[in-house]
């Protein structure tokens, strides 16, 4: 295949354009394109950034595609700018590395397809350290921002790696008076950061907590409303779900700048408002504010939200800044205490079961070498439970080098394999990986063959084979298989099998957590002898 400028870029354009029939499984097309991209140099870049904007129908192209471009073209220009010599990097550029004009076309035709895809055309704006650049970014974050605030945060994310002078011209280009509340959120996060960091020699919402305080009380009165009476702010849950979210993200955003620029006298009342809010996170973010301000009241909220595993992380952290840590139960400052917490609050945010659980206990705990780690890890495991008006709720989850939980139901397995399939989720390395079935070539599916073999003479006949997996060099053979005891997963690598039952309930083992069970147990076998 050839590899020159125009014909990296010419087949770019036409895997983007091409019909579903044309390339949409065409691997290799697909690996072409991202590596060229991956590869290519600035004015390249930018070149192909032309081309989306003046030649190519985005209309007419596959969501699934037009992300994957845009996120790899991102990627790729963040990358050549944080490369880029030393010296042009401090302060501003006076040349941007892609014309800031075509990226802000791009982002704006992107927004009305794609909102992701537009994100990373506004990732690629906010990269940029030149004047053109940040000017035309602050416009559209007044204009026509993106809804979602995932979306800011991620066409935002660069600014959080800005020098001061970027963050401090930034700032004061942004029109901060007409900002959509998504992206309000965000930007007094960033402004926040780049305060305690030291980026910004003040706050850029400095004297004007009047204003905070009296935008926090109204998104007050509006959770409130949503806490009471959901139906009247979206037809769905979906709907009401995005709702709420913006509204917290901006409740505690606010909760932050006003403990930073507040006053007492101007901002306890909102501050106290927020922390009547059944929200545990707002509760703390509130009584952290209060607290610095110098309110007593605000302190002793915290000294009881260290109780509440929800808000436990936020309240010590917010009482270690404060100087009173000290008053916290030692028992709650301890790790396993503080892994529990971590637990806690991923099992209770949105996108988990978007509440706390009602019981949470301890069942094991152990220091070892872990994936991703050079040093041994302490590890803790946690039985959770749900009381659901469906039903009870129960599994295992951990906390300490990774905190997670699985739909599967890992209450029957062993502590050692529930450590395991933990261990063989989160490890990545570029020998471990797996290939489809259909993407094997002669060798490697002579190799699957003997595999199969292995597992008949077992009486594991193979009903699927789902996979040929790697790791480290071993190979293996994951297949889904029958046996005189019913349906079940199981893989081999010739000398050692795992061999698991599997059904229809949402709760059973699967392929792919029976695949993280087996590498799991190699990993954690190899490096804690």
């Amino acid at each position: 295949m050839e590899t020159s400028d125009e014909t990296w870029i010419e087949t770019a354009c036409q895997w983007l354009q091409a019909s579903e029939s044309e390339h949409a499984h065409d691997r290799a097309t697909t690996e072409h394109v991202t590596q060229a991209i991956a590869a290519a140099e600035p004015p390249q870049l930018a070149h192909l950034v032309d081309l989306l904007v003046s030649r190519i129908d985005l209309d007419s192209i596959h969501p699934s595609r037009l992300r994957l471009l845009m996120q790899v073209l991102a990627a790729r220009l963040l990358q050549c700018l944080s490369t880029a010599d030393g010296e042009q990097r401090e302060g501003l550029l006076d040349q941007p590395l892609v014309s800031p004009s075509a990226l802000t076309e791009l982002y704006q035709r992107l927004s009305e397809l794609d909102g992701p895809a537009a994100a990373h055309a506004l990732q690629m704006l906010a990269a940029q350290p030149d004047e053109e650049s940040i000017d035309l970014l602050a416009g559209l974050l007044a204009e026509s921002p993106p809804v979602d605030w995932k979306q800011v945060a991620l066409g935002l994310s660069p600014l959080w790696n800005a020098d001061s002078e970027r963050l401090a011209f930034f700032f004061e280009r942004l029109d901060s008076d007409h900002l959509h509340p998504a992206t309000l959120s965000i930007l007094i996060d960033l402004a926040g950061y780049a305060t305690r960091k030291g980026k910004l020699a003040e706050h850029p919402w400095t004297g004007r907590q009047t204003k905070l305080a009296s935008l926090l009380s109204s998104v007050c009165q509006r959770l409130y409303s949503l806490e009471r009476e959901p139906s009247k702010f979206g037809s769905d849950v979906a709907e009401v779900q995005r709702v709420l979210g913006d509204s917290v993200s901006l409740t505690i955003s606010l909760c932050d700048a006003l403990g930073l620029v507040g006053s007492e006298h101007e901002s306890s009342p909102a501050l106290r408002q927020a922390m009547q809010l059944s929200h545990r996170r707002i509760q703390g973010e509130a009584a952290g504010a209060l607290a610095r301000l110098g309110v007593e009241e605000g302190r002793q909220r915290l000294l009881e939200l260290a109780r509440d595993p929800v808000a436990r992380l936020r309240a010590v952290s917010y009482a270690e800044e404060l100087g009173c840590a000290e008053l916290i139960d030692e028992d709650l400052r301890l790790p396993a205490a503080l892994a529990e917490a971590e637990l806690v609050s991923w099992l209770a945010s949105a996108e988990q079961y978007g509440i706390a659980p009602q019981h949470v206990e301890l069942i094991d705990t152990r220091t070892q070498f872990w994936p991703g780690y050079e040093e041994p890890r302490d590890c803790y495991l946690f039985r959770y439970e749900y009381e659901l008006p469906a039903g009870m709720v129960s599994n295992i989850g951990i906390a300490g080098p990774a905190t997670h939980a699985f739909t599967v139901d890992l209450s029957s397995l062993p502590l050692d394999d529930v450590y395991a399939i933990f261990a063989g989720w989160q490890a990545e390395h570029e020998d471990i990986f797996e290939l489809p079935m259909t993407g094997l070539n002669v060798a490697q599916r002579r190799e699957a063959d003997r595999l199969i073999e292995s597992l008949d003479a077992q009486q594991l006949r193979v009903e699927e084979p789902v996979a040929l997996t790697f790791f480290l060099g071993e190979v293996a053979l994951l297949a889904i298989v029958v046996s005189d005891r019913g349906r079940g997963c199981a893989i081999t690598d010739g000398f050692e099998t795992l061999h698991f039952a599997i059904n229809s309930s949402p709760t059973s083992l699967t392929p792919a957590s029976v695949l993280s069970l087996y590498r799991g147990r190699k990993l954690l076998r190899t490096f804690n002898p």
